[in-house]
């Protein structure tokens, strides 16, 4: 990790520390020393207590109503719904009829364009599942306030791991980096804890060895034939590389599931703090901007603000009325959400 700029007083500089592990840090000031980064930038970003503690926490967040357009009233494994409209099955294609084919599933429409006969055939409808998606890659290692986005990331993903265990709700956690890496499908006791285990992996901060970053429409391409038909799929990410051609993968996802996108900022990707001069530095190649007049720092704020709007206006023409959600936010802030579906077309923000 590179060294603070040694510009006193400490309080006019800021640096865009990316992977800093942050706990309860004074806003925008508050640096690390190397040895201190050092410690820590190899350790989970969650600790086992703390991910105990975390239920706690999910306990007192309003219940959230999560609308699947596509689940019926056909009871499948207990008290679940299918997630298919009808009795309970789902029409799969029609072939020509054979002898033994019960008549009422003839397909009479069919047949009268065709003169032929043909029978409807069926597929049993799946067991509801979930797939919890969190982005760790570069640059959702960044904070400036109490934590990493990677880690807030972490902390929501959890939320839902919590909410499927209790509902005996299968599940399966992906991980995003430099690979696509999956767990095995996770149900009842003890499944918050496994995926948990998967979503506190140590971020560390990117050097020459490390592998760049897969981009989201690659992972998004290769998620794709991995979602059950059926699936209710929640994407945590800051979305920071989307563009025209995620929009296309998101509305191939959707053909299979139903998608709920939290999108994960910072507050300085908003605006910077009101302190001059003031430096930032990039995610990996460590060059210095140094902003030294409230133009520039105006500037800025508009670039911001435009790109993170550009990245919900993606979401929106995919059909996905993304959550936002600050990385220094407590997680009850999900219980103000007004929705978590995809039908909204104006972005909700936690």
């Amino acid at each position: 990790m590179s060294q603070p700029v040694a510009t006193p007083p400490l309080l006019t500089q800021f640096k865009r520390w990316c992977f800093n592990r942050i706990a309860h840090v004074t806003p925008w000031a508050k640096m690390y020393t190397p040895s201190t980064a050092q410690q820590t930038i190899n350790q989970p970003i969650l600790s086992e207590q703390a991910i105990l503690l975390l239920t706690q926490e999910y306990a007192q967040i309003p219940p959230l109503i999560m609308t699947n357009h596509r689940i019926s009233h056909a009871q499948i494994q207990g008290s679940q719904n299918s997630p298919f409209l009808g009795s309970g099955m789902e029409y799969e294609e029609s072939r020509p009829y054979e002898m033994g084919d019960e008549i009422r599933h003839l397909n009479w429409r069919l047949m009268a364009k065709t003169g032929k006969a043909y029978t409807k055939y069926f597929q049993e409808t799946r067991q509801e599942n979930w797939v919890i998606v969190v982005d760790h890659r570069t640059p959702m290692r960044f904070g400036t306030q109490t934590r990493l986005k990677a880690t807030q990331a972490s902390r929501i993903a959890g939320y839902f791991a919590w909410l499927a265990q209790k509902q005996s709700i299968p599940v399966v956690g992906v991980r995003l980096t430099d690979t696509l890496t999956q767990t095995p499908p996770q149900t009842g006791r003890g499944s918050y804890e496994k995926l948990m285990q998967l979503f506190s992996q140590p971020c560390p901060p990117a050097n020459a060895a490390t592998p760049p970053d897969a981009s989201l429409n690659d992972l998004l391409h290769s998620l794709l034939p991995k979602i059950k038909a059926g699936a209710y799929c929640i994407l945590i990410s800051d979305f920071h590389d989307a563009n025209a051609q995620t929009c296309e993968q998101l509305i191939a996802l959707q053909q299979k599931a139903m998608i709920t996108a939290l999108c994960i900022q910072d507050p300085v990707e908003h605006a910077l703090p009101n302190i001059t001069p003031l430096q930032l530095q990039t995610m990996q190649a460590q060059h210095v901007l140094t902003v030294q007049t409230i133009s520039q720092q105006q500037a800025y704020k508009t670039w911001a603000q435009q790109h993170q709007q550009a990245i919900l206006s993606t979401l929106q023409s995919a059909g996905i009325s993304p959550i936002t959600v600050q990385s220094n936010a407590p997680l009850n802030t999900l219980g103000n959400a007004p929705h978590l579906h995809t039908t909204a077309q104006e972005p909700s923000h936690a």
